[in-house]
């Protein structure tokens, strides 16, 4: 298994001193003006290929000329090149990895693959002399009109648009490295919309597990892509669970052509955020299921930001599941009940002025809040509120901690199990290395 690359100062002291607010409105700040606006640059040139004319209507960015142009020509054709060597790799991958007849080495395999997309993803670094140029989305959000004629019917009975379906699930050979048994997971999207294959990274501890956990990842963040040491699972397989790590809708290998990872659900405003939740919501059930069928112990679902969202809404929905896909217990890390917060008054919406999108494309706060019944948990929860720890940063202004708080209350989490420090977003997350308490709690409640 990757090591967390991280950790070795995010356990220690160090992180102690670095993981707090400070940090994060620095964390922001790099992704609005750096991250981000180069994974845009990056996505053009994934869709332009080798074409300067396509890449700049892609970004979209003003047309360069003379030497600039040149500069970025050699950077199209190596990021092309790179682009290809990728590919391959995952195509020889899943041959090897989804065929119990292969010969080749499945570990081997998967390190090729790790490094050639990791190299590909790296690829980004080559349009910097360009940042600038480039916003971090290229917006394409959707009016309330059309969200009504697509989604609307959904209203009328909310519930049935996150009921989970049982899934045939196709699971891949083993690869086993550093006491970490890993295995790929792959099946049908259930939902229309997004449609293709839905994919899980399972990690299992070498000498056995006792209970498992379907964690969920954040907007832009994917550990299968980015090569070793960017995999939530660690902390948890060291206290010897069973993690079950799914590609959210538009990431790693779910992502569209021309997007970097997650752009879809910030592009397309509210109707992003209905389409992501209706889609990734019914997978964790599917998920939850296979757990419960693969394995005597309990299944709790998780997710640190959009994951502990799609997560929650699982929890809040799981009574009217079939019992085998419902968790028996979440923890929910930088949450929020109020998408519309989220949506309206978030440092991260005022980064990328998602706010302003929504309001030019005639969304208002009111007709934001007509949608919480397919954004947010706005019932009560469908397993015990003793059965969920939440950990919150009481600096968050990403999902706000005001609305996070209130959450929590309102759900009645017991204070043992609601873990605040005073960290922002990303130092929250992050800090779980530095502070696992939210982890250990859940393996109690697990273990009781």
């Amino acid at each position: 298994m990757a090591t967390d690359r991280h950790s070795s100062w995010m356990t220690g002291p160090l992180g102690g001193l670095i993981l707090r607010p400070w940090f994060d409105r620095l964390a922001l700040a790099a992704m609005v003006k750096g991250y981000f606006p180069l994974s845009r640059l990056w996505a053009a040139a994934e869709a332009a290929g080798e074409d300067a004319e396509t890449f700049f209507s892609e970004v979209p960015m003003a047309p360069l000329a003379g030497a600039a142009k040149d500069r970025l020509q050699d950077a199209l054709k190596e990021a092309a090149a790179r682009r290809s060597d990728a590919v391959r790799a995952e195509q020889e991958w899943r041959g090897v990895l989804f065929d119990a007849g292969a010969s080749a080495d499945p570990g081997a395999t998967e390190k090729h693959r790790r490094r050639a997309i990791a190299h590909s993803m790296h690829s980004r670094g080559l349009f910097r002399p360009w940042r600038k140029q480039a916003s971090p989305v290229r917006f394409s959000t959707v009016p309330p009109a059309e969200a009504h004629a697509r989604f609307g019917h959904h209203l009328q009975d909310p519930p049935q648009a996150f009921q989970p379906e049982s899934a045939v699930v196709e699971v891949s050979r083993p690869v086993a490295s550093n006491g970490v048994i890993e295995r790929w997971l792959r099946f049908d999207c259930p939902h229309d919309g997004v449609g293709g294959t839905a994919w899980a990274h399972v990690f299992e501890p070498e000498g056995g597990f006792d209970h498992t956990i379907v964690l969920c990842h954040g907007v832009g963040m994917e550990a299968e892509v980015w090569g070793e040491g960017y995999h939530m699972a660690p902390p948890f397989v060291a206290r010897g669970l069973r993690v079950i790590e799914p590609e959210a809708p538009w990431h790693s290998r779910r992502r569209p052509l021309g997007h970097h990872g997650g752009e879809p659900f910030m592009a397309n405003g509210l109707a992003g955020a209905i389409e992501m939740f209706g889609c990734h919501v019914r997978e964790i059930g599917a998920l939850v299921g296979w757990a419960h069928e693969t394995s005597d112990g309990k299944v709790a679902v998780g997710g640190i930001s959009l994951g502990a969202l799609n997560s929650q809404l699982a929890v809040a929905h799981a009574g009217s599941w079939p019992e085998v896909m419902r968790p028996d217990a979440a923890l929910f890390v930088t949450t929020t009940d109020r998408l519309d917060h989220v949506a309206w008054d978030s440092g991260f919406s005022k980064g990328f002025k998602g706010a302003a999108e929504l309001s030019q494309a005639g969304w208002t706060r009111e007709i934001s809040q007509d949608w919480l019944p397919l954004l947010a948990p706005v019932g009560e929860p469908g397993i015990a509120p003793d059965r969920i720890v939440m950990a919150l940063g009481t600096a968050d202004n990403i999902t706000p901690y005001a609305s996070g708080g209130a959450f929590a209350k309102r759900w009645r989490i017991p204070p043992e199990n609601l873990l605040e420090t005073w960290q922002g977003h990303f130092s929250k997350a992050l800090g779980l290395g530095h502070n696992p308490a939210p982890i250990e709690r859940l393996c109690a409640i697990l273990r009781s």
